[in-house]
């Protein structure tokens, strides 16, 4: 029995410690692990260093600025025999321009502080030998200018004086230009004041921008300017049906002791003003688009008025005979009579201006 139980422990001893062995005993209590930081999402920036610049000028406002080929730089004056109805020709760059008409029977010119120049006799007169037709040009034997006005003229001044029954023709990009006692003259610009007097063979004068005046000057007369006003005083037509047109886009018209029979007179964006009489068996035509027409005439004055007006009026201070009273789209038309009305029609016209008819001396047209 002893033997027994002996044998007994000894199993319940090994069971004991095969059950230690297999279960692995707990790991005294320690501490909880100390969590880690949530990780924090810095974004991949990559920094780029710039040079710091200098701002940018403001933009002009003012037009460009014509590049105007060198001047010689030199003061010049030359002669040439001319015939007493001699042709001179000549364009000009720039400069202040003088064109006066002598009794001597020459060309002379004079150019101050500008470009070398050289005369061309186009044309002579087969008997004395002396120009009918002269060229002005820059001298060819100087260095070559780039420039569309490269060959022409240019200067601080300009002055040309010649036969006064010569005729003058001129073209210019920028100048400004004054003619006095020829017995011809055409004056192109492109910009540039323009003043002719003392013309009684015809005049054409255009500037695309700059003022026009005439004065005393007979026969087929054009004046016209897209920027710039226009004033003429003492015309007269040369020969029966000399016609005198006056055009200006933005601008005023005003003509005064004008005598001849066919008149045109249109400011798109202006006024125009009249001050004269109308001759029987003219034509004559005074129009604005958004301007005032003002005509002042002589008390005994006779013509018939057709007067077109649409967002203006019309008034005269003259008694009228109503021929005709039309509404048209956008206006009305009056055709009537003043003093015996046995006298030339004459046809104003407005879009959106005034049209007022005021006897001379009574009170000048505002």
């Amino acid at each position: 029995m002893v033997e027994m139980a002996n044998r007994l422990l000894q199993i319940g001893l090994v069971l004991c410690l095969a059950t230690v062995v297999a279960c692995p005993q707990k790991k005294k209590d320690e501490p909880p692990p100390t969590p880690k930081p949530a990780p924090t999402w810095k974004p991949d920036v990559k920094v780029k260093v710039q040079t710091p610049t200098p701002p940018r000028a403001p933009r002009s406002t003012s037009p460009p600025v014509y590049k105007e080929a060198p001047y010689d730089g030199v003061t010049t004056e030359k002669v040439i025999p001319a015939d007493p109805g001699v042709k001179v020709q000549l364009c000009v760059s720039n400069g202040d321009v003088k064109i006066n008409g002598s009794e001597k029977n020459e060309v002379r010119v004079f150019v101050r502080n500008g470009r070398k120049f050289e005369f061309s006799a186009y044309e002579k007169n087969p008997d004395t030998g002396k120009a009918v037709w002269v060229q002005l040009a820059r001298a060819t034997a100087e260095k070559p200018l780039a420039g569309q006005a490269s060959n022409c003229l240019a200067g601080d001044s300009i002055e040309i004086d010649m036969p006064s029954r010569g005729e003058i023709v001129m073209s210019g990009r920028s100048a400004t230009v004054a003619v006095d006692t020829v017995t011809k003259a055409t004056i192109k610009l492109l910009e540039g004041d323009v003043s002719v007097r003392n013309i009684p063979g015809g005049l054409f004068a255009r500037t695309e921008q700059g003022d026009l005046n005439a004065e005393s000057i007979a026969g087929d007369i054009g004046l016209e300017t897209t920027t710039g006003n226009i004033v003429a005083f003492d015309l007269k037509s040369a020969r029966p049906g000399d016609p005198l047109r006056v055009t200006t886009i933005r601008g005023t018209i005003s003509l005064q002791n004008i005598g001849h029979r066919q008149i045109e007179a249109n400011a798109t964006s202006g006024s125009v003003k009249y001050v004269g009489t109308f001759v029987g068996g003219g034509n004559y035509k005074f129009r604005s688009a958004s301007g005032r027409i003002g005509l002042m005439l002589p008390t005994d004055v006779n013509c018939m008025v057709s007067a077109s007006y649409g967002y203006g009026n019309f008034d005269s201070s003259f008694p009228m005979k109503i021929v005709t009273e039309n509404l048209i789209p956008g206006g009305k038309v009056v055709v009537g009579e003043l003093g015996t009305g046995k006298g030339p029609v004459v046809n104003v016209s407005t879009t959106s201006g005034s049209i007022r008819i005021w006897k001379q001396g009574e009170v000048d047209l505002p």
